[in-house]
Order: structure tokens, then sequence, then C-alpha cells
């Protein structure tokens, strides 16, 4: 019995359309898997984003001994990365060899490679090298350690991350008036906002001094990092007046890096070096000229400048409590031994003064308690 026309162009039809689709599919499997495969990236970074869009993109891996669990974020929301320092700057301008799909074998982010982006004053390709070299260079680089543990030292992304820029800027200075003035001779609306962004970012305050303190102390406050480059942890700084006027939100004393990365002496913080260091803004040699710089103890002297840490280690201190001032090392003052004998008897007297006033309201109130028992049991009879 013979089938209908119709029927026989149906059956071609969806044998066609089954087979177009298992082609498409092995096609897809092919260009995600074989090795060396070149993604086409002629509609710039769109075609990062068809998968980078998504907010639960992310893999997990297990790190270290204990083998913990982290979890790597691949998500980029495409407006507040636009609206970002790096907006501007195609995905593969900082993530090199990303040519293939799944990205394997792909080199960490350099920050001192040449952007592809143009320095506007020179013409340029703009780059990061001379504050990167800085920084190796520094305290904080491996040059300038010279020691072991060299995979402790802080990255870029440690300090830095890709803000967007000023939140309610306008409100503060009215950007958009400046805008508009600006915009008279520059036509290009969207240049003039990002460049103008970008000046206020460079000649305002990027980081509460609260932040300053926080960012530094995620590696100075931690005891066994720093015993490990036999430095003192700095978590006695919060008993000093500079953190304490800092915490009620003082702007105005120093924090950090007014003292190791004074701009007035010369220093970034990229450029901060050890206080053993002659050069060093903290040295013996520099101590006095940085207390005193403008804004600070501008009548300071040098006794003023020879006087206690400005954040000692409770660690030390306790040490030093217990030490005979004739034992104390030439690297620790014996003015420092003694004032932390002084203040260990005065923590000690006002723990004695604390058990002594909550221990007497104690024992008051049990006293009350029996008297009220007492008076109650002889009303009874």
């Amino acid at each position: 019995m013979s089938h209908p026309a119709w029927r026989l162009r149906l059956r071609k039809e969806k044998m066609i359309w089954r087979l177009t689709t298992l082609l498409l599919v092995a096609a897809a499997i092919a260009l995600l898997h074989a090795p060396g495969t070149v993604l086409a990236m002629t509609n710039g970074d769109r075609n990062c984003l068809m998968c980078h869009k998504y907010a639960g993109l992310g893999r997990t891996e297990q790190v270290g001994p204990g083998n913990d669990t982290i979890k790597h974020v691949f998500y980029v929301n495409q407006d507040l990365y636009g609206d970002s320092y790096h907006g501007k700057l195609r995905c593969k301008s900082c993530h090199e060899g990303v040519n293939k799909i799944p990205h394997t074998g792909v080199a960490k982010v350099n920050c001192a490679t040449d952007c592809h982006i143009l320095d506007p004053s020179v013409k340029k390709p703009f780059s990061h090298q001379k504050i990167a070299a800085d920084l190796e260079r520094s305290a904080h680089g491996a040059q300038g350690q010279k020691k072991e543990h060299a995979d402790d030292l802080p990255t870029c992304k440690d300090c830095h991350t890709n803000k967007t820029y000023h939140a309610g800027i306008d409100e503060k200075i009215g950007a958009k008036n400046f805008l508009k003035v600006c915009q008279e001779c520059h036509k290009s609306e969207e240049f003039t906002e990002r460049f103008f962004d970008h000046m206020i970012y460079r000649a305002t305050k990027r980081r509460s001094s609260k932040e300053v303190v926080r960012l530094c102390s995620k590696c100075h406050a931690d005891q066994k990092l720093m015993a490990k480059h036999e430095l003192d942890p700095v978590i006695g700084f919060q008993d000093t007046f500079h953190a304490k006027a800092i915490a009620y939100g003082n702007e105005a004393v120093a924090n950090c890096l007014n003292c190791h990365a004074s701009y007035q002496m010369g220093f970034s913080p990229h450029r901060i070096t050890s206080g053993t260091d002659p050069v060093s803004p903290v040295s013996a040699e520099n101590k006095l000229a940085t207390c005193s710089q403008s804004g600070c103890h501008a009548e300071a002297n040098e006794e003023f400048a020879a006087g206690g840490r400005v954040h000692p280690s409770r660690v030390a201190m306790r040490r030093l409590a217990r030490t005979p001032r004739e034992e104390v090392t030439d690297e620790l003052s014996s003015d420092t031994a003694f004032e932390a004998m002084v203040i260990g008897w005065i923590q000690l007297f006002y723990k004695v003064l604390i058990a002594a006033v909550v221990g007497g309201l104690g024992l008051h109130r049990l006293l009350d308690i029996y008297a009220g028992r007492r008076e109650r049991r002889a009303g009874g009879h």
C-alpha cells in the first residue's frame, strides 16, 4: 500500500530537520572540546558576555592541605564594569591567551603589560610598568624583601579592585554643572564624562582612614604571617590615640600611609621601604620630618619624635614588661620597657578594680536577697 505524497514529503522534512539539528550539536561539541580551536572575536567583548553575563557562572576548587573549597565567580555585570576604572578596556586587553573554550592554560593577568588603550598625552599604549617596578623594589616586593616566602607578598589585586567611579560625586561638588562647562568645547560627551571622572578620582581621597587601616591590617595584624617575615604584628595599634581617633571618623589623624608612604616625603604606597632603611619616612633619621609634615605635629622636636612606638606590639610589650630593664636589647629602648611595665601595672590595677566592683555588686545583691528571705520567714512566724 503506497503512502500519500504529503506523508512522504512530511517524513522527508522531518529527516532533514533532525539531520540539521544533529550537525549543529556536533559542531558545537567540537567547538567546545577541540583543543586549539580559536574563537572569532569579531564582536569584541560581546562573545565573552555570551557566557559571562550569567550570574551563576563559576566553578569550585579544593585548595590547601585541608582541601578547603573555594568558589571562583566568573560573572561580569556589564553595566558595573562599563562604569569602572577599566570599563573602556576590552577583556582581552588584560586576559591574554583566552582563545579557546574551555579556557585552559591561561596565564595570570599581568598588570604591567601594555594596555590596548592610548595614553592621551603621548598617544602611546598605557602601561603600569613603572608602578610595578616601584612595587617590586619596595618592602612589599620580592626585590626589596630579598627574603624567603616571597609568595606571601601582596599583589596588585590584594589592594586594588576595579571599582566604579565615585558614587554621589554630583551631590558633593555639582559635577553636572562642571561638565556643562567642559562640554562647551569638548563635543564628545562620553569622552568628557570619562576624563572628568578620572580627574576627580585622582584628585580626591580614594580610601578613608578606616579603610586604609583595615587593608593594611589584613596582613600586618596576622601574627603567624609576620613571624615568617621576622616582623612585629601591629595588633597594638588599635590601642593608640591615632587608632582611637580614626575609629571615631577623624580623617585629620595620620593613618598607615600618611607615615609609611608620605607623598610630601617623596613616597607613595608603591614605594614603601623598611623602617630600618635610612631613607624610610619612619626611620630614626626621618621620623621628625614625617611627624612634623603639614597637617600633623608641626611643632614636633627631636624629643617628641624619639617617643614611644606609634603602634606597639602587644606581644612585645608583654615580653618587655617581664624583662629587667638592664636585659633589654638595643633594638628596643629601656624607656619602652619602662613604659610597658607601667602599662602592665595600670592594666592589672583596672582588672583588680573591675573584679572588685563587679564582685562587690554581686555580693551585695546576694546579701540583699538573703536579707529579704530572712525577713519574710520572720514575718511568717
